[in-house]
């Protein structure tokens, strides 16, 4: 069922068997649901809400406060960032983590292959600055591709794939695949320091940006299972959780909710950047599973 508030562009792709396009928080919406896996993708910020294989629960945390709706930036899920990560490179903008996970976009494919949808989004022809492309394959496992296309003007590109997971509890997790990186601390001031031999385990605020494209695995023991991720056409892992101490200045996350998450998110920032030359492109991706 085509929502009557979705762009003519976008109703008029058709939509395979377990796919359809409807109102969810107020927006519009794909919604899966295949044998394979459920799933949820916003068109505005080609936000991945959602994503659960089969007889799972979700992957992906959202929080019950985030705000929805034109150039809001949803809380949780899987924002993409770009074409800056932060503050940029240079400490100087104002619109942290840049403009793409504010901007509605364009359904532009939607197939079905076996259990698998693949559900293509691009950002709108009116944007001159750069073209993106969002690639999201669901099925038993999700595989997420962001391609960005520099304009007119060379770009010194950071993106990154925010991604919420949802855990049992934040403080009882253990994070494997970084050991012994270099990392730059946000928490202090960007100062570097090296993370230790064995798995990470938060105990406290957590803003790291670690010099590794490592695979990661999460194990959750309260939870039961393991979040295992591998990244592709990226040069750094940011780990974040804002602990008791931040989640309290933060309007859309509740005080209590902060022990749920962990993001992990596949980065190219900070010196990791990308240099494109007009008309260049360079895809980030990431492709998660959960085992038992």
């Amino acid at each position: 069922m085509n929502s009557p508030s979705a762009d003519a562009s976008t109703a008029s792709v058709p939509l395979p068997e377990g796919v359809r396009l409807e109102q969810v928080h107020g927006v519009d919406a794909l919604l899966v649901d295949t044998p394979a896996a459920t799933a949820e993708l916003l068109l505005d910020g080609a936000h991945l809400t959602s994503w659960a294989p089969a007889g799972e629960k979700d992957l992906l945390w959202l929080s019950p406060d985030s705000a929805f709706g034109e150039r809001q930036a949803v809380r949780g899920g899987i924002p993409l960032v770009g074409p800056w990560f932060g503050p940029g490179r240079d400490l100087a903008m104002e619109v942290k983590h840049g403009w793409l996970r504010t901007l509605r976009w364009d359904l532009a494919s939607a197939v079905r292959e076996g259990d698998d949808v693949v559900l293509t989004l691009r950002t709108p022809e009116d944007v001159k600055a750069l073209a993106a492309t969002a690639e999201f394959r669901l099925g038993a496992e999700l595989s997420v591709a962001l391609t960005i296309t520099a304009g007119s003007r060379p770009l010194e590109l950071e993106a990154a794939l925010h991604t919420y997971l949802a855990v049992g509890d934040v403080r009882e997790i253990a994070i494997h695949g970084l050991e012994g990186a270099d990392y730059l601390d946000n928490t202090r001031g960007l100062a570097p320091d090296v993370l230790a031999d064995g798995p990470l385990r938060l105990t406290g605020s957590t803003d790291r940006v670690v010099d590794s494209a490592a695979d990661v695995t999460v194990t959750d023991e309260k939870s039961g299972r393991r979040l295992v991720s591998t990244t592709r056409g990226t040069t750094k892992t940011v780990v974040w959780n804002p602990w008791d101490t931040l989640v309290t200045g933060m309007a859309d996350i509740p005080d209590t909710a902060w022990p749920e998450f962990v993001c992990i998110e596949p980065a190219v920032a900070k010196d990791g950047y990308v240099a494109l030359e007009p008309g260049r492109s360079h895809t980030s991706g990431v492709t998660y599973r959960i085992e038992r």
